[in-house]
Formats: structure tokens, C-alpha cells, sequence
């Protein structure tokens, strides 16, 4: 395979070699904006910041399809991308296909089972493990009692990073003029069509998914019950009740600490803004040493 990811749009926008600026402005922008996302949750960030950026470029050719994009990835620091890149593009490029393909299965998910009425509930196998790349995540729902089992935190963390970007896709897919968008590497694949329009639904509630995130407590206002946590580079909002205040006094600005969380999401669109967490409990994972 000559080209690392393949971007595909049939539709009228895109016939006979002129295109439509706004439907190939809406295809380029977004997708960009979808890799830069993909790659840094898959490197285990949380959000793309200036210096995956500065590291990472995308070298694309149009063909004319309707509209074809090859994308080829430009590494700056090798080192960097070297878990995901030794063999060039071409694991990196099904790695972020598979993340997406699995964020947009979530959202699937969470959208048939809000549209039943059911709450949501998030499972998350797997403590939040910045190492982790569970290519092969699976998303499994149950439209019976409303339960999604999900086998990486990044899953998650991809379908809330991606969702505006993918949103605008999905928006722009009308049925004539944009009829579908691929979204590949080699075999590996994700069409979006206008049977995803139910992603745009919106249905806010808080759901409970618990799981483990180590780092630091920074305590931004102890009255209203709001902080961040530090953990490998990343900053995490969040919130607790009052009866933890006092056992989380005890830890803050100690590192190495086991927080137990529950993400604090818009479960039917999975959030405009960046995840937020809801603390639950803290373990002190190695005693003070006194000096």
C-alpha cells in the first residue's frame, strides 16, 4: 500500500473533477482535525496539544474519485511515534482506524440506547492505562438494560475528542451531493452515510463508568468541590462530594495516588466540552517518606 489512510467522498460535490470548495473544505478540515485527535489518544493523550503538532504532518494527494484523499504520515521525531510507527504508516494508520471505528460504534450504541429511553451505563474493563493500544477493542451494548461494556478508557476518549469533527462529516452528508465518506486502511474501514445521522441527537445525563486514573491532586477551590488531577502530562477535571473532602485534603499534591473516577459525560452526544470526572475514592499508594 503506497498511501498510510484512505479518505473516500462520493456525491455530486465531488463529480467530473470540479468540486464543491465547501463539501471539500468540510471533508479536509474535519479529517484533519479527526487524525490529530486519534493520534494523540492513541499515544495516550487526551487531547491533542502544540507538541504532537509540531511532530506530525500529513502529506495528502486528491484524486479524483468523486473525491479520493491519500494521506502519508510525516514524522518530525520519530522516537515519539515509535511504539505505533516501526513499520512507517502503515500500523499507525490501522491502529487510529480501528480507535475510530470503535469510538463511532460506542456513540452508535449509546444513541440507539437513549432513544429507548434506557440510562446508560458505561463499563470499562481495563483501569485508564496511558501504555494501553487495544487495537482490537470491541464495543458490545445491551438494548435491554442500557449497558455498554467498552475494553479501553481510549475508546472513549477518542469517540469525545472526535465528536465535533465528526459531527460536521455527518452533517454535511445529505444523500445526493455527499452521498458517503470512507475512512480506511487497506482492509480496515468506517464508512459514514446518513444512516448515522442519529448521532447528532442530543440527550444529557451524567453516566456512571468507574475507573482508575494515577497522578496528582491539584486542589483548585476546596468549597466548591472542584480540582484537576495530574497524571502523565494531562490534566483531568474534576469534581467530589463533600464527604470525600477530608481524605482528599490529606493527599493533595502527593503523587503516585490511585483516584477512583466516573467520567461526567453528555451520553447521547457525548459531550461540546472536554470529560470530566467525578471522584469517588483515593488510595495513597506508597507511604511519606520523612526526610
Amino acid at each position: 500500500m503506497k498511501e498510510d489512510l484512505r479518505i473516500y467522498a462520493k456525491g455530486l460535490a465531488f463529480s467530473g473533477g470540479t468540486y464543491s470548495l465547501r463539501s471539500l473544505d468540510v471533508l479536509i478540515s474535519n479529517h484533519r482535525k479527526i487524525l490529530d485527535e486519534l493520534i494523540a489518544v492513541s499515544l495516550g493523550k487526551n487531547r491533542v496539544d502544540r507538541h504532537i503538532r509540531e511532530q506530525i504532518d500529513y502529506q495528502v494527494q486528491i484524486k479524483e474519485g468523486s473525491v479520493e484523499l491519500l494521506v502519508d504520515f510525516i514524522f518530525n521525531n520519530k522516537e515519539l511515534f515509535a511504539p505505533l510507527a516501526a513499520d512507517g504508516g502503515y500500523q499507525l494508520s490501522n491502529t487510529i482506524v480501528s480507535l475510530y471505528k470503535n469510538a463511532i460504534e460506542l456513540r452508535e450504541a449509546v444513541a440507539k440506547i437513549a432513544d429507548k429511553g434506557l440510562q446508560v451505563k458505561i463499563d470499562i474493563s481495563n483501569s485508564f492505562n496511558f501504555a494501553s493500544n487495544n487495537s482490537s477493542s470491541k464495543v458490545n451494548y445491551n438494548l435491554t438494560n442500557g449497558s455498554i461494556l467498552i475494553a479501553d478508557p481510549k475508546i472513549l476518549l477518542a469517540a469525545q475528542t472526535t465528536k465535533s469533527a465528526v459531527d460536521n462529516v455527518v452533517k454535511s452528508i445529505d444523500g445526493s451531493n455527499v452521498e458517503y465518506v470512507d475512512f480506511g486502511a487497506g482492509v480496515n474501514n468506517q464508512r459514514l452515510s446518513e444512516s448515522n445521522k442519529n448521532l447528532l441527537g442530543r440527550r444529557k445525563e451524567e453516566i456512571p463508568a468507574t475507573l482508575n486514573i494515577i497522578g496528582r491532586l491539584d486542589m483548585i477551590s476546596v468549597s466548591s468541590h472542584r480540582g484537576a488531577i495530574v497524571s502523565d502530562g494531562q490534566r483531568f477535571n474534576v469534581s467530589w462530594d463533600e464527604p470525600l473532602r477530608d481524605k482528599l485534603l490529606k493527599v493533595v499534591d502527593v503523587e503516585a495516588v490511585s483516584f477512583k473516577a466516573r467520567p461526567v459525560i453528555d451520553h447521547k452526544s457525548l459531550g461540546d466540552k472536554e470529560i470530566g470526572f467525578h471522584l469517588v475514592d483515593c488510595i495513597q499508594m506508597q507511604g511519606r517518606l520523612d526526610v
